[in-house]
């Protein structure tokens, strides 16, 4: 007997399958092509199908003294909202996570407050010592400013010393302080200096929101298996031309020109993450100038359009946003696995709707894509055998939870 079976359409090892999921306490008990008895049962109709959960390696949540953008609750909620069932954390807040204090602080700002389970980072810069003490889940390095503006002044020294997997944000601080527009250069010229640093050090990386075709040339032809890379959705569905027509898509990297948008999905079965890089901001900060774009709620939703218009498959977002997140990090509680957390995002592939941001659970109540028309949508979000997320409804209470990271293999 189980505490929950989940009866449906199901997506393991690349193929559709009808069966059921037993759950026991919160853990994925037995994956059977048939029926199972339980306490409680959820029945997934036809046309939808149940995901493993999909993770989010790339999520700033703000917080601390930046609430009015963001906050671990309201993020969390977007994140499940979004059919996402864990997101990383950026140490980009203010105040930095770059010491061993400020990380303790973050750790308990999520205790109790996040409906999504997390992992935490740290920031790392000239500061290894403070590093060692913390058992971050990552850590992370930027090489040229952006929010919040500290980087690494010597980036070899800082991900040589960081004691598990460094994601890099790789943008050349000297280009871009000659030419603050941040052109393909300035990305170009970082990742090669960073897979320079990887074939010496032969340690766990993993490259942020790869936005060109010279970057996504230059990691693939180097074919290092210990090197890892993300791609958001705004980079593969947007150009230079929608943020000319609105500058509230400033994000960095830049959008680029077509040319490059096109690299993208020329190598997409290459791609191992999609990662949002959700980076809310106040309405009057984005009119100020401020660099980000909300993406939580819409990812999936844009990806799943994209299956249903033949771009890829259903598949790919599993590999890209479940499999590959877990092998990459070394994330041992999650996978379509017995033993495995329970974690799954049902999707109805047909679902027609039109983006509202002002439905929203961020606080960023605004979205590139407000007024499209998406087919494929997430209407529930189960944590850990728990319905977290039904039909935009968050139910119950935060039970997000930190993951079990190892020191992970990119």
């Amino acid at each position: 007997m189980y505490d929950l079976v989940i009866k449906g359409k199901f997506l393991k090892d690349r193929k559709l399958m009808e069966g059921s999921i037993g759950i026991l306490e919160g853990k994925i008990s037995r994956i059977y092509l048939g029926e199972l008895q339980g306490e409680e049962k959820i029945k997934i109709d036809r046309g939808k199908v149940i995901l493993p959960g999909l993770i989010d390696v790339h999520v700033h949540l703000r917080d601390f003294e930046q609430g009015k953008k963001e906050t671990v609750k309201t993020g969390t909620m977007a994140a499940v909202h979004g059919g996402i069932t864990t997101v990383f954390d950026m140490p980009n807040t203010n105040p930095p996570i770059i010491d061993y204090g400020t990380f303790r602080r973050r750790e308990k700002r999520f205790m109790g407050r996040a409906y999504s389970d997390y992992a935490l980072s740290f920031l790392i810069r000239d500061n290894c010592t403070e590093a060692e003490k913390t058992n971050a889940d990552f850590y992370k390095i930027f090489m040229g400013a952006s929010t919040g503006g500290i980087f690494s002044e010597d980036f070899e020294r800082d991900y040589l010393c960081a004691p598990g997997v460094v994601s890099v944000h790789a943008e050349d601080a000297r280009i871009i302080h000659e030419k603050p527009e941040r052109p393909p250069e300035a990305e170009i010229t970082a990742i090669k200096r960073v897979l320079n640093a990887a074939k010496r050090f032969k340690k766990p990386l993993n490259i942020c929101h790869v936005s060109t075709a010279g970057g996504m040339e230059a990691i693939l032809n180097a074919n290092l298996q210990w090197v890892s890379f993300e791609v958001t959705p705004h980079h593969l569905f947007l150009t230079r031309e929608d943020y000319e027509r609105n500058p509230l898509l400033k994000v960095y990297p830049p959008l680029r020109d077509e040319e490059h948008r096109r690299a993208l999905w020329r190598n997409f079965s290459r791609v191992p993450l999609i990662a949002s890089d959700h980076a809310p901001h106040t309405q009057e900060d984005k009119e100020s100038g401020a660099a980000g774009i909300p993406g939580l709620e819409t990812e999936v939703a844009l990806l799943l359009d994209a299956v249903n218009r033949g771009m890829l498959e259903l598949s790919d977002i599993v590999e890209k946003m479940h499999t590959n997140p877990i092998r990459v990090f070394g994330i041992r509680n999650k996978g379509f696995e017995v033993g495995r957390d329970a974690d799954f995002t049902v999707v109805d592939l047909k679902r027609e709707w039109t983006v509202k941001p002002e439905e929203f659970y961020t606080k960023a109540k605004w979205s590139p894509w407000e007024g499209r028309k998406l087919e494929g949508k997430v209407i529930m979000t189960i944590l850990r055998g728990e319905l977290v997320m039904e039909d935009d409804e968050i139910l119950g209470k935060p039970q997000g939870v930190r993951i079990n990271a190892g020191k992970g293999r990119a």
